[in-house]
């Protein structure tokens, strides 16, 4: 008995200490001091948790296309906030402002997103 009580203290121990690596700090994958501007076509949108993303296909200023992986909050703190999967859709443009990450990968951390409507969500 005792060592099955252990076994399984050991197996939570494991779990809680392999979800909290795996959860990245903002600061250290994102360039907090820096925020760019993308506008571009919505390919696709992962409504998911710990964090959604939506990909967009966007020009930078010297005219290069590339896709652009958006991270953003929850899926719960997005649908507080009025986004949800019928709101962003593959096809639309939009704009979105966010933190590039500090090693250059074409991923940027959203804070806010204007939908093609106009409409400007703040997102953190």
């Amino acid at each position: 008995m005792k060592s099955r009580h252990i076994a399984w203290t050991v197996a939570f121990i494991l779990v809680i200490v392999s979800g909290v690596y795996a959860h990245h700090s903002f600061a250290a994958l994102f360039d907090v001091s820096r925020t760019i501007n993308l506008t571009g076509q919505v390919t696709k949108l992962e409504f998911r948790s710990p964090h959604a993303y939506i990909y967009i296909k966007a020009t930078d200023s010297a005219g290069a296309s590339a896709e652009w992986q958006v991270e953003t909050t929850t899926p719960g703190m997005l649908i507080r906030k009025g986004i949800t999967p019928d709101t962003v859709r593959p096809g639309q443009k939009v704009s979105v402002s966010g933190n590039p990450t500090r090693d250059g990968r074409k991923i940027i951390r959203l804070l806010v997103i204007t939908m093609p409507d106009g409409k400007k969500i703040d997102v953190q």
